[in-house]
């Protein structure tokens, strides 16, 4: 599917999800905490994080606004960090005859991949986490990733 590629600044995106998105998503089951350490995390990291998660959107019928084409629980946790007006956003603007084929992209085939590679992330997060220190590189505490997964740090095992 041929796109075009555009940065924003975060807090100017006129954002919308697609009224179809809407509709698809409606019966997900989210689970997300109040995420106290988002605020910890240095905008370098934050804004990398973004640079690896472009979202995908088309353009509204009037131009106004992006439809998104994609839920990110990445955008909207770091929408609420202190400095989320320094950060940018990438999109990967599709036109309006690609909207169902990236909806069932990113909502079903997407998901699908990711579950399976999901399996063993917590113990490669501690192998990883292990492996830094080894190396004498900073990594941040296990109490902060297990926050970012809504999750305990004994689940790094």
């Amino acid at each position: 599917m041929k796109h075009k590629q555009k940065a924003i600044q975060l807090d100017k995106a006129k954002l919308q999800a697609h009224p179809l998105l809407g509709e698809l998503i409606k019966n997900d089951l989210v689970n997300l905490k109040v995420n106290h350490c988002i605020g910890e995390l240095s905008i370098e990291v934050i804004q990398t994080i973004l640079d690896l998660h472009p979202l995908p959107v088309t353009l509204s019928t009037d131009g106004d606004c992006y439809l998104t084409l994609a839920s990110s629980g990445i955008l909207e946790r770091f929408k609420a960090h202190p400095l989320s007006k320094k950060l940018t956003l990438k999109v990967l603007i599709y036109p309006a005859d690609a909207v169902e084929h990236m909806l069932s992209v990113t909502l079903l085939y997407n998901c699908a991949v990711t579950l399976y590679l999901k399996n063993c992330l917590g113990a490669n997060i501690q192998q990883r986490h292990a492996c830094f220190k080894a190396h004498g590189i900073h990594a941040p505490k296990k109490t902060i990733l297990a926050n970012l997964a809504n999750t305990s740090p004994s689940a790094f095992r």
